[in-house]
């Protein structure tokens, strides 16, 4: 009797835990069911839906909370924000962890290394068609490779030093514009091309160095002649005009005028004189 007693209550115990097991594996799938149907697509951000029967959707689901039939329909989120892409031969800076410069040629057949930044945002409507055709990894499979083509293309249209200076807005507008119209076909649409840094070669650096120290020395020669001609040119037409004045003086000094100017400063007494006329009064004789 005491036998089947124990028997009963191991057996009711069993059954008790078995219960509690299914319960909470009942309640664990219906969280999993739950979380699975609805779906919160974060702000910035598009969700593609894959469906098991049809593929890939064409409607991207919005910002917000959304509704897929769980284990049938899997859903990819895009982000649609500004992004950008960096390759740099720092490896802290770029997207890759090492040198990830870009070598590029020149038009006077020089090489160069370049920095560069791809701002760029994945088309939202369009994010069915980039997972359809792309993938997820577009940046490794569009925005790298299209990026470093059309920089180098844009470069080598360019002399090293003109894409280092003075052209360089210019270089960064036409890589803008042509891979722009690259993206657009692949549905990334691209916001800016920026040309972070170009280094030459040492070789090249220093002849461009010197080139410029020459230039300024020439500029320094140039400009001291220049004011040593000024100088001179400005002596002669000093001296000129004292000639000029001198001339013009001279012809000015008459006797009567010197004597008047003598008749203007004489203090009134006359001046003892032994013989001859008055030195300021010339009295003609009848």
């Amino acid at each position: 009797m005491t036998t089947n007693s124990s028997s009963s209550g191991i057996l009711s115990s069993l059954t008790s835990s078995f219960r509690l097991i299914k319960t909470i594996a009942l309640i664990i799938f219906g969280l999993f069911i739950f979380r699975s149907t609805l779906i919160f697509v974060p702000a910035g951000h598009v969700g593609v839906v894959y469906d098991s029967g049809r593929g890939v959707l064409p409607q991207s689901m919005k910002e917000g909370l959304n509704f897929a039939i769980p284990l049938w329909q899997k859903i990819t989120l895009f982000d649609t924000r500004l992004q950008e892409y960096t390759m740099s031969a720092s490896p802290d800076e770029g997207a890759l962890r090492r040198d990830d410069s870009l070598d590029a040629p020149t038009s006077d057949g020089q090489t160069v290394k370049v920095d560069a930044t791809v701002l760029f945002k994945v088309n939202g409507e369009k994010a069915p068609e980039i997972l359809k055709t792309i993938g997820e990894d577009y940046v490794d499979k569009i925005i790298r490779p299209f990026s470093r083509s059309q920089i180098r293309m844009v470069i080598s249209r360019y002399t090293a030093p003109a894409i280092y200076s003075e052209k360089r807005q210019e270089a960064e507008t036409t890589m803008t514009k042509e891979l722009g119209d690259m993206l657009e076909g692949k549905y990334l649409i691209l916001d800016k091309v920026l040309l972070r840094a170009v280094y030459f070669s040492p070789e090249y650096s220093k002849a461009i160095e010197q080139k410029v120290v020459a230039g300024e020395r020439v500029k320094q020669a140039e400009y001291e002649v220049k004011e040593a001609t000024q100088r001179a040119q400005a002596k002669i037409a000093e001296a000129k005009g004292l000639a000029e004045a001198q001339a013009l003086q001279k012809a000015s000094l008459t006797a009567e005028y010197l004597q008047l100017e003598a008749i203007k400063k004489w203090d009134g007494k006359l001046p003892q004189v032994t013989g001859g006329s008055s030195p300021f009064i010339n009295i003609p004789l009848k």
